[in-house]
């Protein structure tokens, strides 16, 4: 879904729940997702407090406890928001690469240091 002109706002996660589990493909079963409903609340500027909930089926996103901040995105009228995908901070697939890109320049740097030892 295009969510052009929405607001990208810092958001409170106050709960979560589990909706249901859903098959991508009804002739393999295996390739099963979860759906859940979160609730996010945020200040406007005026002060006011606005709770909304957030469904996601998605398997990119790496929420933190309740409690903790997530990035989400706003309609203008504020009455629906979604979690803003694009930001690191939930982005569970860049996570891992970025993990995964740090061990292989750790690794690749310990072994030229190692290799370096021997030419001295």
């Amino acid at each position: 879904m295009f969510r052009w002109g929405w607001d990208r706002l810092d958001a409170k996660l106050i709960d979560r729940r589990f909706i249901r589990r859903d098959a991508y493909n009804a002739h393999n079963p295996s390739s099963s997702y979860q759906v859940w409903e979160y609730l996010v609340e945020f200040s406007e500027a005026g002060g006011r407090r606005v709770r909304l909930p957030i469904r996601e089926k998605t398997f990119k996103i790496d929420v933190p406890e309740n409690g903790g901040v997530v990035p989400i995105r706003v309609n203008r009228r504020r009455t629906k928001a979604a979690f803003d995908l694009d930001d690191p901070r939930i982005d569970a697939v860049g996570r891992r690469d970025r993990r995964a890109k740090a061990k292989q320049a750790a690794d690749e740097a310990r072994f030229k240091a190692k290799l370096d030892e021997t030419d001295g």
